[in-house]
């Protein structure tokens, strides 16, 4: 009976050593099929009480702060486990008129900008440099409301040691995470959040957040496995909003652009049949695109302001082409998924819900395994472009006008080679595991530089020790700071 007891406590201790170590590993990049079940079961206790008795709760995560109903109708969650991870779960549309609202709210306003939220309180954001980068204006009011109380617990983690953070939104939670995800994106880049604080989103039955510019810009931010759209191929939440593109919504240089020009140089008849054929196929577009934008705009705002005391509608952008954005990892329904889901008329969120997401992903992602997993590159060789610098306060390309710094690497010949964004430099170079150690005797032209952009480089990348790779990123450390980050060229 004791050796029972002494190996029944021995292996209840090797469990929870085992568990404790595992939930202390730092997150990583790719697709993890556990990590996005475990955020499934935290996002489903938004619902109800029948809701929340019915699904699966969460094993991992522990719920330590639920916050106030903010803007319209947004709530959102903070959860936390033993191994200094965090959850920040954003709500999704409820039952209330006001919660759907924002979903109705759905002119585009510019990506960069301010938000009018209140007689003194003003939303500055920054989700993409692209000045043709678009949002969802009502998601980005919302936005606003929650990163308000957001911030302050994200201070409260960091001191705590907690800077690894993942960010979960389902139904409207998921539009709003893409957002807030760049947001806070932009805020460490303007050193207003700490550049070691590392974010992993999963945006899950998310509905379009922006144009395609606004898709490139945060697809280009969180490259490299750092977060996913996860869509059910039934559900038609993920391809709303409607979207309606012109001839204006493509880039400046495309065969479009000089149609008038090409028209009149025709002769009579056929530029009287081109003009009327050209005509037929874009006025339409632009006719709906100004429809869209009276209705699920300037008329929406007027309910919005009656909601929201004190804001102001913004200027909004000549656009309603919304994209699907972000990696997406598809849970493909089959007809054994219908049969336990059938389509309905009357259920017309029988798809969307948690649990047939649930489903999709415990049974039609098997076969997938891990196969979305990104796969970690370890060679520095080759050539880089900074796509980070901590702290400075001043973004990259104010920085940089004219040339990002890059670094380029030979490690069968130990050289370093690169430029500062102004001088260029060369020297002898060598690793030792993931150490990292910019050359004191490397050779630089001495070229004047105006601004502080070479003084900024220079002065982070010689505190650097250390590195890691993700795919195509380069990540310099200053101990267990990233103080730089690197695009492979």
């Amino acid at each position: 009976m004791k050796t029972t007891r002494i190996a029944y406590l021995g292996t209840l201790l090797w469990l929870t050593i085992r568990y404790t170590s595992a939930s202390a590993q730092p997150l990583a990049p790719g697709f993890d099929k556990a990590e996005y079940i475990e955020l499934l079961k935290i996002s489903a206790q938004f619902g109800d009480s029948t809701y929340v008795a019915s699904f699966p709760k969460p094993q991992r995560f522990t719920a330590v702060y639920r916050s106030p109903v903010v803007g319209l109708d947004n709530r959102w969650d903070l959860w936390t486990d033993t191994g200094k991870t965090a959850v920040i779960s954003l709500r999704g549309t409820t039952a209330n008129s006001v919660s759907w609202l924002s979903n109705f709210y759905a002119a585009m306003v510019p990506a960069k900008g301010e938000l009018q939220l209140a007689d003194n309180e003003v939303f500055p954001y920054h989700l993409a440099d692209n000045p043709r980068a678009a949002v969802h204006v009502g998601w980005l009011v919302s936005t606003a409301f929650l990163t308000n109380d957001i911030l302050p617990k994200i201070d409260s983690c960091y001191r705590k040691s907690i800077k690894d953070m993942l960010i979960m939104g389902h139904s409207q939670g998921g539009a709003i995470a893409f957002l807030l995800t760049a947001h806070l994106y932009a805020l460490q880049r303007q050193g207003k959040l700490p550049a070691n604080i590392r974010f992993k989103t999963y945006c899950s039955a998310g509905p379009k957040p922006g144009n395609l510019y606004f898709a490139y810009a945060y697809e280009a931010m969180t490259q490299g496995g750092w977060a996913y759209n996860v869509v059910n191929s039934a559900d038609w939440v993920p391809e709303v909003p409607f979207s309606i593109q012109t001839v204006n919504d493509m880039n400046v240089t495309n065969p479009f652009a000089g149609a008038d020009q090409v028209i009149k140089k025709q002769s009579f008849l056929k530029r009287i049949v081109f003009r009327k054929v050209y005509n037929d196929l874009s006025k339409p577009a632009l006719k709906a695109q100004k429809n869209y934008q009276k209705y699920l705009g300037k008329v929406a705002s007027n309910t919005v302001k009656k909601n929201l005391n004190g804001y102001v509608p913004p200027d909004y952008y000549n656009s309603n082409h919304y994209v699907r954005t972000g990696t997406t990892i598809v849970l493909l329904a089959d007809s054994a998924y219908y049969r336990r889901y059938p389509d309905s008329q009357e259920k017309l969120f029988v798809h969307h819900f948690h649990p047939p997401y649930l489903y999709l992903t415990e049974n039609n992602l098997a076969a997938l395994g891990q196969a979305t997993a990104v796969q970690s590159v370890s060679s520095l060789d080759g050539s880089w472009e900074l796509s980070y610098l901590a702290a400075t306060g001043t973004d990259l390309a104010t920085l940089y006008p004219n040339n990002k710094p890059t670094l380029t690497i030979d490690e069968s010949n130990q050289r370093i080679t690169g430029s500062t964004g102004c001088n260029s430099f060369t020297g002898p170079f060598s690793t030792a595991a993931t150490g990292f150690a910019f050359p004191e005797a490397a050779a630089m032209t001495r070229m004047m530089c105006s601004g502080n952009g070479e003084q900024a480089f220079l002065s982070t990348i010689k505190r650097a020790n250390r590195y890691a790779i993700s795919g195509d990123t380069l990540t310099l450390l200053a101990d267990d700071v990233a103080v730089m980050r690197f695009a492979r060229k």
